[in-house]
């Protein structure tokens, strides 16, 4: 068996093999320039050559391993790190060491971390067999404005048809914004122009995770093939805080189709430039949900100070309720799943753990490896 990274013209059997193996209709199929943009970023792959790595017997497709690479911050110090996702073996190839070999095409020094982020809990125990790390549920905050807490009610109903109406608004009611955040007096749309000399070495100094310089800002969000993200800017001093996030519509499916139900704003990064900047750039988030007719938002990330800022701001955890989990994460269609999501991880020992801790250090967000992206 051949162990190699796919080239430019393997993607229509790439597709058929995720269509068959992994997911029926996934979005990397009806979606090629989704794939492309995902697997071919540039600087960080070989010349005509995804960084997707395939097995191959006999001319056939056996397994594939998808791989993003990116830059990794460690409290400053920059190396090279890779998610991986969509990591499948046709079951005929399974009873033998093709996963191994598969995983071992980014399992090499030049890649720390290796994360698996989103992966089914029934696979878990291959990463512990392998001495990786399976970490806690990526921490979910959730907020519904005020004004809007009977159209939350009106979700959940839809969302769990078997559910009496005073538990849809007991759950709805629990997650009601109580105070409003200070707003900010100008708040701008657009990276700061001083983000990688000022902003980004402050932050990268005290956090572990992907380098969010410019670079990466604009591949991550302004370069997304499908995803419309917006930019939200607060100045402190010499400084700017900056949120990123996107308008999503919510979609009932119907007999005849998908149909409009209402909105939803899902924030993506919350990177203010010191504590009492905290306030005012997520009251410019809170008067942009309300601009766009938002009936709440939600935001997934591990990174301790910001999930304090969140809790004293009044932007709760899902799990501080016990239904809080049943939150629908997924709005096109809509479902009732809820939104847990479970990760694994290579990593050296010294890096420090992350997990769903008052001071983790990790700023891991829901926009890190492919998890946003359309269903």
């Amino acid at each position: 068996m051949e162990f190699r990274f796919a080239q430019y013209g393997e993607y229509p059997r790439i597709s058929r093999f995720l269509d068959e193996f992994w997911a029926r209709d996934h979005v990397y199929c009806r979606m090629p320039e989704l794939f492309d943009w995902t697997f071919r970023r540039p600087g960080y792959a070989e010349p005509g050559s995804y960084t997707f790595a395939v097995a191959e017997e006999q001319g056939e497709l056996a397994g594939i391993l998808g791989g993003i690479p990116f830059d990794f911050n460690r409290f400053g110090r920059r190396s090279r790190g890779v998610w991986i996702v969509n990591y499948v073996i046709s079951p005929e190839h399974r009873r033998g060491s093709a996963a191994l070999q598969l995983l071992s095409q980014f399992r090499r020094p030049e890649f720390d971390p290796v994360i698996a982020f989103g992966i089914n809990p029934a696979t878990s125990a291959i990463y512990r067999v392998l001495r990786g790390q399976v970490l806690d549920e990526i921490p979910r905050h959730f907020l519904v404005l005020p004004e809007a807490c009977g159209r939350m009610q009106r979700l959940l109903e839809a969302a769990y048809p078997d559910w009496t109406a005073e538990r849809a608004g007991a759950l709805a009611e629990a997650f009601v914004l109580r105070r409003t955040p200070r707003p900010a007096r100008d708040a701008g749309d657009r990276i700061p122009p001083g983000w990688d000399e000022k902003d980004w070495p402050a932050i990268a100094a005290q956090t572990i995770g992907a380098v969010r310089d410019s670079s990466y800002l604009d591949w991550r969000y302004r370069r997304h093939p499908v995803f419309e993200y917006r930019f939200l800017t607060v100045p402190d001093g010499a400084r700017t805080g900056l949120a990123v996030w996107r308008l999503e519509t919510i979609r009932l499916q119907t007999p005849d189709g998908r149909a409009d139900f209402d909105r939803i704003g899902r924030l993506l990064e919350f990177l203010p430039a010191s504590p009492g900047n905290a306030e005012p750039l997520l009251g410019a988030f809170i008067h942009a949900l309300r601009e766009a007719d938002a009936l709440g938002a939600d935001f997934y990330g591990y990174h301790g100070q910001t999930r304090c800022w969140f809790r004293q701001l009044g932007f709760a955890e899902a799990a501080s309720h016990p239904d809080g989990r049943a939150i629908p994460s997924r709005f096109q269609p809509l479902d009732g799943k809820g939104g847990g999501i479970l990760s694994a991880m290579f990593v050296q020992s010294e890096t420090p753990a992350c997990g769903d801790l008052p001071d983790c250090a990790w700023y891991w967000t829901k926009s890190d490896s492919d998890q946003d992206r359309p269903n």
